[in-house]
């Protein structure tokens, strides 16, 4: 049950990040690329399950519906797009629209078999133990990708202050992670 839930938040999470305005310039930075809050979502799918498999394959699934959600928007039922004669009969459209749309996703079908089974297992090793690493590995993704994306492109798409406010989240999460982890120390302190 909890694992429908959360494939539900997560193909409405994808949509509502494909529905974020693109710019008109390919060159420049959108939005709705940003990868950190989709592991996000994975990291707390996983932290509600009670056994690692169960949030391993949460965040797999959730991270999953994310990319069919964002990508679902793309999905045109016209012939013409696929190079098909407009009088083509639907279930070749529907078909050969299905197995496009699926090789144009893969890689990131892919991303979130790799990044959903990563993230819904440390959500689910932070829920038991509270573990720092796991913690802080949620602000990892927030700092590390406005380092990686110049990497392949050779420059930053985008105005700086996108990139900012996520180095800002990541550092925010981090802050977040080690002062509760230190929390306790302080009541145990005063007792």
């Amino acid at each position: 049950m909890r694992v429908g839930i959360w494939i539900v938040v997560g193909g409405l999470f994808g949509f509502g990040m494909s529905s974020i305005p693109s710019p008109h310039s390919m060159s420049v930075f959108w939005v709705g690329n940003f990868c950190a809050p989709w592991l996000v979502l994975s990291f707390l799918a996983g932290r509600t399950q009670a056994s690692p498999n169960g949030a391993i394959l949460a965040g797999v699934l959730t991270d999953i519906a994310c990319v069919v959600g964002f990508y679902a928007r793309f999905l045109r039922f016209d012939p013409m797009v696929l190079g098909l004669p407009a009088a083509t009969p639907f279930f070749t459209i529907a078909t050969t629209l299905l197995r496009s749309w699926l090789a144009f996703i893969a890689p990131w079908i892919a991303a979130a078999l790799a990044g959903g089974a990563a993230y819904g297992l440390l959500g689910n090793w932070w829920g038991k133990r509270k573990s720092i690493a796991a913690g802080l590995a949620v602000a990892l993704p927030f700092l590390a990708e406005p380092m990686l994306w110049p990497l392949k492109n050779g420059y930053y798409k985008g105005p700086w202050f996108i990139w900012a406010a996520e180095v800002v989240v990541g550092l925010s999460i981090a802050f977040g992670v080690l002062h509760r982890q230190r929390a306790p120390d302080r009541q145990a302190v005063r007792a």
